[in-house]
């Protein structure tokens, strides 16, 4: 028998716009064609080349931070201004530096290519094409919302881990004097804390796009809302603090602030140096809000999806 005979067939699998896939002429089971529809919407927004760009930027940010510290570790006098404060410069500068600029992209990209899609596809008709399958809408939202998070989770996630890995082959995995164990679990808490600062950041930031989406009903008007939300927060976080005598609960209020609170808070935890005054109220009011504003967009979705409009263009 012949190598070619004796392996078995390639199983080929047959997606159509809907929801309705068939593998080897057999149905997909509801798991597959989820899996199927976030595959099918995290292509379809890394498709461009616009979009492409936007994701090359997160790594880029991290490649930039790893060439200052190539130039660090190189150059013994920059070596000792550090001294022994190696651990506040990973935690106090170099982390919060790369996840701001992160966040800025992550809002661009959230703005260009996650707030239109829903009301895209009310706009262009697809819904209707997508629900004339046996496709269930929970399905739909679930893998809109999934092909957003994962997209964006993995490009914020990557480029941290990337640079804590060049952080800890620069400066040495025992830092600042301490045990080979206790740097090891330093650089793990650290890489993990990244993950799933991201993965909220990712989670949160998509939902309320989409929301705005929902809100919209226009493919234009969605990135507007969703630009006007995070822009509105600045003077509303201004005003709240005026009415009610400044203070940490009321900066919370600026939701980009909101984040890099909670990112700031998970640095100062490993961070030798004292909390900041204000960092823990600022970080839990922002995780609240955003926990809000996403679970209300979800609502509104839902809402949205039981009698969605089907739109007057075409698929």
């Amino acid at each position: 028998m012949s190598q070619a005979a004796s392996q078995p067939p390639v199983q080929r699998a047959f997606f159509h716009p809907g929801g309705f896939a068939k593998l080897d002429a057999k149905p997909l089971s509801d798991a597959q064609r989820l899996r199927w529809l976030i595959g099918m919407f995290a292509r379809m927004e890394l498709r461009s080349l616009t979009s492409k760009l936007t994701a090359i930027s997160f790594p880029l940010g991290a490649f930039a931070g790893a060439a200052v510290i190539a130039l660090l570790t190189r150059i013994p006098q920059l070596m000792e201004m550090l001294g022994d404060d190696r651990r506040v410069f990973v935690t106090d500068k170099a982390m919060p530096i790369l996840f701001g600029m992160n966040l800025l992209t992550a809002f661009l990209q959230t703005t260009i290519w996650v707030a239109p899609v829903i009301a895209s596809d009310v706009q262009s008709g697809a819904l209707l094409l997508y629900f004339s399958r046996p496709l269930r809408r929970r399905d739909y939202l679930l893998a809109r919302l999934l092909a957003a998070t994962l997209v964006t989770w993995a490009e914020l996630a990557s480029a941290a881990v990337l640079l804590v890995l060049v952080q800890m082959a620069s400066f040495g995995i025992a830092l600042d004097g301490g045990t080979t164990l206790g740097g090891l679990l330093f650089w793990t808490l650290l890489a993990l804390g990244e993950v799933l600062v991201s993965l909220f950041v990712a989670a949160a930031i998509s939902a309320v796009a989409l929301g705005c989406s929902s809100l919209a009903r226009s493919a234009n008007g969605a990135p507007l809302l969703f630009v006007g939300v995070l822009l509105g927060s600045v003077p509303l976080a201004l005003v709240l603090g005026n009415i009610g005598g400044g203070g940490p609960l009321w900066q919370a209020f600026n939701l980009t602030q909101g984040l890099n609170a909670v990112h700031g808070l998970l640095m100062a935890l490993l961070s030798p140096q004292p909390l900041t005054d204000g960092l823990v109220t600022k970080a839990v009011v922002g995780t609240l809000l955003w926990t809000g504003l996403a679970a209300g967009s979800w609502q509104l979705l839902v809402r949205l999806l039981r009698n969605p409009p089907m739109g007057k263009g075409r698929a």
